[in-house]
């Protein structure tokens, strides 16, 4: 499978019992599936095709592309879907590699699923925040003043 998007999806068992994604919010939960589900997976050990050793590298990884308006059509707000993003990169679990001017069309933040969730809550972790938008008005500014 080189390059494509599996009609499965994994995720580590340590993972799941991480304090990392055990505190996360319900809404944070659901938009880290889909961005799981966004992964694009090559199998990186050429020497085997199936089975036991198989490595599989996220070839799109710091290229997902997740955007608000997307969110909104799963049901998820625009206010909600951003606190569900502070939560996933407050705890380690995605980063965003670039961050999007929102009104320029084409130019989306683009994140990668990361692995700082292994660190979380121990003085290794490595603390980042998603930066508020500041071209957004009123409430949203005074909301991220509030988180910081």
């Amino acid at each position: 499978m080189s390059g494509q998007k599996s009609p499965y999806t994994w995720f580590e068992k340590d993972l799941i019992r991480s304090k990392a994604f055990r505190g996360l919010t319900s809404t944070a939960k659901d938009v880290y599936l889909h961005f799981l589900l966004k992964r694009q997976f090559r199998n990186s050990n050429r020497n085997k095709k199936h089975g036991k050793g198989v490595r599989m590298e996220i070839i799109n990884n710091g290229k997902i592309c997740f955007p608000y308006s997307e969110a909104e059509k799963i049901g998820i707000p625009r206010p909600t879907f951003a606190r569900a993003l502070d939560n996933l990169v407050e705890r380690g679990l995605i980063d965003i590699t670039h961050a999007g001017s929102g009104g320029v069309k084409g130019d989306m933040s683009l994140y990668a699923i990361s692995d700082r969730w292994e660190k979380f809550g121990t003085d290794e972790f490595i603390e980042a925040h998603r930066e508020p938008d500041p071209r957004c008005g009123g409430a949203l500014r005074r909301y991220h003043k509030k988180q910081t």
